[in-house]
């Protein structure tokens, strides 16, 4: 009686375990990528959002900032002053007039958030101070004022996205089955 032969008919020749066990490894690491792409991708979304909002910050304080020194040269503004001295003085030395504190003081302004100040006087050399209406002026009666709109888009609208894209991506049991992102590694010794 040949007891070799019948006992290894009982259970597969090692070749066979080891191409079963790469199947099942191989098909968790392709599962994993996936997800690990479609992590990336969601993640890009999550950054441009972040980085519209940022932007829609800077926009904001520099409106507030054009808004304030508009504001300044007409209040010292007088019927014999010379507008170039006038507003040369404003641009020359913004703390006199309290440029930047009065934004400071706005809600959701960071001083780290305020641009350079000599960034204003390059700015108001291209551009004149007399190109520039209030942002009082700027607002209608149907379209609304556009300060409010940036300030919704930033406070409410941007924010609203971003949790409406990372309410999304949690995942599911499903997948965590699949993948197994539970599982602890097996010590092999």
């Amino acid at each position: 009686m040949n007891l070799r032969g019948s006992s290894s008919s009982f259970s597969p020749p090692p070749e066979i375990l080891i191409t079963v066990c790469l199947r099942e490894l191989f098909k968790r690491e392709e599962i994993s990528l996936l997800e690990d792409l479609n992590q990336v991708i969601e993640n890009r979304m999550e950054n441009k959002i972040a980085f519209i909002r940022q932007h829609g910050i800077r926009v904001r304080i520099h409106g507030l900032l054009v808004d304030r020194y508009v504001q300044t040269f007409k209040e010292k503004m007088s019927f014999f002053s010379d507008p170039e001295l006038v507003f040369k003085e404003i641009v020359d030395d913004p703390d006199k007039f309290y440029i930047f504190k009065s934004i400071l003081a706005k809600t959701n302004v960071s001083k780290f958030d305020l641009p350079n100040r000599d960034a204003y006087r390059d700015f108001f050399g291209i551009n004149p101070i007399t190109n520039f209406k209030p942002l009082s002026g700027q607002c209608s009666y149907m379209g609304g004022c556009l300060l409010e709109k940036i300030e919704k888009a930033i406070t409410n609208e941007l924010p609203a996205l971003l949790s409406s894209i990372n309410s999304g991506k949690q995942p599911g049991l499903s997948s965590c089955e699949a993948t197994g992102c539970g599982e602890k590694p097996k010590n092999r010794y």
